[in-house]
């Protein structure tokens, strides 16, 4: 019998390999699910002119932490929106007034002044730890997906 070339065989595909495709597509589609949350999360803390933050966008979202660290985009994005949100609600400075002359005011505007730096370097050192941490989960997702102990 011979058969004409615009007559193939259906290609038979092992039902393992069907099923490793299916599980494959399934994860795609639940990471790309959490991701879609996660956005929504995100806009409706700016919607409400909530506070953006991490455990805030993963209470919204329904995500975990751990998801939005590791997700780079997202863990910008919360970044970036967290430190718009913090340049925006910071009171403006008042200096001492010169006839405010007294020891008190001196040393309280003085404390006023280490404080917000002490705050600062605390968000700054809040986001390089939160950066280490996303890190750290990359690695170790790289270690397992080689089949080594993390």
């Amino acid at each position: 019998m011979n058969k004409r070339p615009d007559e193939t065989a259906p290609e038979t595909v092992p039902p393992a390999d069907r099923r490793i495709a299916a599980l494959r597509q399934a994860a795609q589609d639940k990471h790309q699910q959490a991701v879609q949350r996660a956005e929504a999360g995100i806009r409706k803390l700016i919607k409400e002119d909530e506070e953006i933050n991490f455990r805030a966008v993963a209470r919204a979202s329904d995500v975990s932490l751990d998801f939005l660290y590791a997700h780079v985009e997202l863990r910008k994005r919360i970044e970036t929106l967290r430190g718009q949100q913090r340049v925006h609600t910071r009171p403006p400075r008042q200096e001492p007034s010169a006839d405010d002359g007294t020891v008190i005011h001196t040393l309280t505007e003085s404390l006023r002044r280490e404080r917000a730096a002490h705050r600062e370097q605390a968000q700054e050192l809040e986001q390089r730890l939160a950066a280490a941490h996303g890190e750290i989960l990359r690695l170790r997702r790289h270690l397992r997906e080689r089949g080594l102990p993390d």
